[in-house]
């Protein structure tokens, strides 16, 4: 008996604390309610779809308002159609693009937010690179990188230098300063006025430094502008001017002429669109025949809320509806 009584106020004792603890985890498991990503529906963890076809298909979709940032690359991308057929499809998943007060929309200071914890995923126009890999290490997170689109970057001149195609090779001479007159490419006699984004603060300038400069600075003829739109327009007013930017801004525009690119001399020029500048020239990017094209991505921080919302977005785009409004946004297809 007395054995009995003991195993029973043991039994007791356990329960308590038992009680106890949950209680406290309870308490403090609702402590943090000033991070806005906190309050979700979980969900299981999606995994990317290969046969849906619509919005509504997607399984996994998470509940709450998520935030999420990126390069300006994507900017065709955030248009209120694309982003109300997500609301209807899904009408508890809810996305509010956010971005610092006073710094760079590019896809670093974007994964800066992303690493700490201000936002869910990040729309990126380049991989991850070695330092944000071991950032991500250190506060051991680890990051997973979705391709979701191809994009292509396209050179364009001022309508006066009637000049239609160059290789990438009399591109880098005309940024690196050693080409100066148009004259000198079968153009008109008209100085040649470079025109460059930052490529400290711009992924598409840091890709031209890269795919196009081989890893050098730009030369010291290059007016240095703060976005695209600036580039656009000091094309558009200086008569000898050529500058670049991604094909969805580019796409339409009437006030500058797009070139047709070849990698080296003998080899075809291809254009970035089709139908009089209206139309991507998907087929060219998909396949690799247009010279500078790019892949775009989606980037998760795997684990939690976090991971279900960033992969659920990218699941949307790849599904034939999402893959369609990426062609309408002006980029070509992964798909």
């Amino acid at each position: 008996m007395m054995g009995n009584a003991k195993n029973f106020q043991l039994l007791l004792g356990i329960g308590i604390i038992a009680s106890l603890l949950a209680l406290i985890s309870a308490i403090f498991g609702f402590v943090n309610t000033t991070n806005p990503l906190n309050s979700h529906k979980l969900v299981s963890t999606a995994t990317t779809p290969k046969d849906c076809q619509t919005f509504a298909q997607v399984p996994n979709v998470p509940e709450g308002l998520f935030y999420y940032g990126g390069t300006t690359t994507f900017a065709s991308m955030r248009f209120t159609s694309l982003v109300s057929a997500i609301n209807q499809a899904h009408p508890r998943f809810r996305l509010r693009y956010t971005e610092k007060i006073g710094s760079v929309s590019d896809s670093t200071n974007s994964m800066k937010m992303l690493l700490a914890g201000e936002i869910s995923f990040i729309q990126s126009a380049r991989p991850l690179n070695n330092s944000e890999l071991k950032a991500a290490k250190e506060r051991e997170i680890v990051l997973d990188q979705i391709p979701i689109a191809i994009d292509g970057v396209v050179f364009f001149v001022n309508p006066q230098v009637s000049i239609s195609r160059l290789t990438l090779g009399q591109i880098k001479d005309i940024f690196k300063g050693k080409i100066t007159n148009w004259k000198s490419l079968g153009g008109k006699d008209l100085p040649i006025t470079p025109i460059s984004r930052d490529p400290n603060v711009s992924d598409t300038a840091s890709f031209i430094q890269e795919q196009v400069l081989t890893r050098t600075n730009f030369g010291k003829t290059v007016q240095i502008v703060d976005n695209t739109t600036a580039a656009i327009r000091k094309v558009a007013t200086t008569p000898g001017g050529i500058s670049y930017a991604t094909a969805s801004q580019v796409n339409g525009q009437k006030t500058v002429s797009p070139l047709a690119l070849s990698r080296e001399d003998g080899e075809a020029f291809i254009s970035p669109f089709a139908d009089t500048n209206r139309v991507v020239n998907h087929f060219a990017f998909t396949d690799g025949s247009y010279p500078l094209t790019r892949k775009l991505y989606v980037v998760v921080k795997r684990g939690g809320i976090d991971e279900q919302a960033g992969v659920a977005y990218a699941n949307l785009l790849l599904t034939a509806e999402g893959q369609r409004a990426i062609v309408k946004a002006g980029f070509a297809p992964i798909r």
